[in-house]
């Protein structure tokens, strides 16, 4: 029995037989065996055809691969050199710096409305998104990302999950991030973004804590389409209906209008609430503040007057460091175009928060 085990199993019996002689005649003569074996197939027909074969695929793949890698190794080359010059020039047009710029969205919008503002920077290297900071409905933040420091521009992108709490709920969302940022990352400047009330929000926040030694000072402001002192009545389903919001939705076109010093003539309360403030605008921010017309008859971008929104320039423009405004006529300065797709907007933003 078990030498008829032994004959279909040679593995079986050198690992379990008794006998050492046998191991040791097995041992020998199985090296012996497998070389007599493989000579002989190495003289057959069938082995001299399949090196054959094999010779003349390995001579196609050299065939395939030699130029193959020619073409990725000038690739690459074209990509590095193409690279290389992309940031020499970005870094002859734009100041890099570890500065981080946060962006802030309007009513009723989100962080994707920011992100066109940044889509061309990130292409061009101008700019790096680090970090998105969601503000939960509880007022707790929840951060994704971190700022690594380097000298790329930073961009945050804040994110408030409710979106419809309106501009002061905003403003004290935006100092608890600014504080937090202090307090992680002990960052000394930083650059804000708003569009519509994510503008006004940052006005507030500057009138309240923009002068705060104890937190980073505000170097420069972009403010787009800012309701600061009313906007257009026009029965939008998103529009509140109730509460203190829905006083916001009270001018008309043509309503109101500013003396030479920029003053309203008519004061809404949201901008006397600012207007208490005014001492307390920080003098070493700049401001540039981009306004629509959309050149219909209304003096408005559809949504917030031009009184409305040069109305800032009262506010802040005898302690600001600087002051702008930008205009955008016809279609592209639309409320909502200002900060969407909007390459005039883009360019002007870019050169006035990174530009040399």
């Amino acid at each position: 029995m078990f030498y008829h085990r032994a004959a279909f199993d040679i593995t079986t019996l050198s690992v379990f037989t008794n006998n050492w002689y046998l191991r040791i005649i097995i041992g020998l003569t199985a090296p012996i065996l497998l070389a007599w074996l493989l000579r002989r197939f190495k003289d057959t027909e069938f082995y001299f055809k399949w090196q054959q074969r094999a010779e003349e695929k390995k001579a196609d793949r050299v065939k395939i691969a030699f130029p193959v890698a020619i073409g990725l190794s000038t690739l690459g080359a074209v990509w590095a050199f193409s690279s290389y010059q992309q940031q020499s020039q970005t870094s002859k047009n734009y100041i890099m710096s570890t500065t981080p710029t946060i962006f802030m969205h309007g009513w009723s919008s989100s962080l994707r409305a920011e992100q066109s503002f940044i889509k061309v920077g990130t292409e061009q290297n101008i700019v790096t998104e680090e970090m998105v900071i969601h503000v939960t409905r509880n007022n707790k933040l929840q951060v994704q990302g971190r700022l690594t420091g380097n000298n790329d521009n930073p961009v945050i992108l804040v994110q408030f999950d409710n979106n419809r709490v309106g501009e002061v709920r905003y403003a004290q969302g935006l100092h608890r991030i600014v504080a937090y940022l202090k307090n992680r990352y002990n960052i000394k400047n930083f650059n804000v973004v708003g569009h519509s009330m994510g503008a006004y929000a940052w006005v507030y926040y500057s009138m309240y804590w923009g002068a705060d030694p104890n937190l980073p000072r505000l170097n420069k402001m972009v403010v787009l389409a800012g309701p600061y002192n009313g906007i257009l009545d026009k029965g939008h389903a998103n529009q509140p209906t109730s509460g203190n919001l829905a006083n916001l939705w009270d001018d008309a076109p043509h309503e109101n209008s500013l003396n030479k010093a920029g003053r309203p003539k008519i004061i809404h309360e949201e901008y006397q609430t600012l207007l208490e403030r005014k001492p307390n605008f920080p003098t070493n921010t700049r401001v540039l503040n981009i306004y629509g017309d959309l050149k219909d008859g209304t003096a408005s971008d559809g949504l917030v007057t031009i009184q409305s929104v040069k109305s800032l320039r009262y506010l802040v423009s005898d302690r600001a460091r600087s002051y702008q405004e930008f205009e955008v006529k016809g279609e592209g300065g639309q409320h909502s175009r200002l900060h969407i797709n909007n390459p005039v907007v883009n360019d002007k933003l870019t050169d006035y928060l990174w530009g040399k």
